[in-house]
């Protein structure tokens, strides 16, 4: 392997998250496409395409993966009356972490 080969397959790799960008937005278009065309199936959002974006940046600031779990964490921990939490409220957040694959030390039921 020569030298400007390697130079070549390094420049190529810097080009790789711009690549992944721009096959996202792709995505998103024909899916959004494809939905106003059938109007059945996924409708994709604004909201969908900023939530892609912000778990990308996980890969391009690893820092920010504590800020992302904060937030998920305080919108999950919301409660709108203010007051202790019922004992299907907590056992229903209990399964939502499980579903997200989120560790659970124990299935509790506050009585």
């Amino acid at each position: 392997m020569t030298v400007n080969t390697f130079y070549g397959w390094c420049v190529f790799a810097m080009y790789l998250p711009f690549l992944a960008v721009v096959l996202i937005l792709c995505h998103y278009g024909v899916l959004r496409l494809r939905w106003r065309v059938l109007r059945r199936g996924f409708c994709p959002s604004a909201l969908a395409l900023g939530m892609a974006f912000q778990f990308m940046q996980v890969f391009h600031r690893p820092s920010m993966v504590h800020v992302i779990e904060e937030k998920q964490k305080e919108d999950a921990d919301q409660d709108d009356q203010g007051g202790p939490d019922s004992p299907q409220k907590h056992l229903h957040r209990q399964l939502r972490r499980i579903r997200h694959g989120q560790h659970v030390e124990r299935l509790q039921v506050k009585l």
